[in-house]
């Protein structure tokens, strides 16, 4: 019966979830918003043997964004390429110079080589995704907040563009 039960057993929702696959790109959501989990979750994905790593990151909260900028540079840094959208705000209001390009500079800094874009809202992250995933690419959707939908969106429009 413990076997059975864990065969049929799908994961926790928003933890290393798979959203589908299309165009030769695997398109797992997560739902990790620190720079603890960021970097487990991509130490994780890059020990799996894909062609590249490739993470869509919304931030989550100014006041975080502000304060842990250097630890999330580190930890997505970890990823072969890197897209960070604009601050999931969850109720707080926007605080002066933080934005999704703090984490943008705050990448850079760590690895100032790295393919790092900002793609300010989710239809920007999808067009970019788009332009950007190549079969073989392990494509993470991160944070707390709306991105929770982007990974669908993701895997529809791949399967688009690889429609004739």
């Amino acid at each position: 019966r413990g076997v059975a039960a864990l065969a049929a057993y799908t994961g926790v929702a928003r933890r290393f979830e798979v959203i589908g696959e299309a165009g030769g790109v695997l398109v797992v959501d997560d739902y990790a918003h620190n720079p603890g989990k960021v970097r487990a979750l991509l130490a994780s994905a890059k020990e799996a043997g894909w062609r590249r790593v490739v993470v869509i990151f919304q931030p989550h909260r100014y006041t975080r964004t502000r304060d842990q900028g250097s630890d999330f540079g580190a930890a997505l840094a970890l990823a072969d390429v890197i897209a960070i959208t604009d601050v999931y705000a969850a109720g707080e209001g926007p605080l002066p110079g933080v934005s999704g390009r703090t984490l943008v500079g705050a990448v850079l800094d760590r690895r100032p080589w790295a393919e790092v874009a900002w793609v300010p809202t989710l239809d920007d992250a999808t067009v970019w995704a788009s332009h950007s995933l190549r079969p073989g690419d392990l494509c993470l959707t991160v944070g707390a907040g709306d991105i929770a939908g982007l990974g669908t969106r993701l895997v529809a429009a791949l399967g688009e563009i690889g429609t004739p």
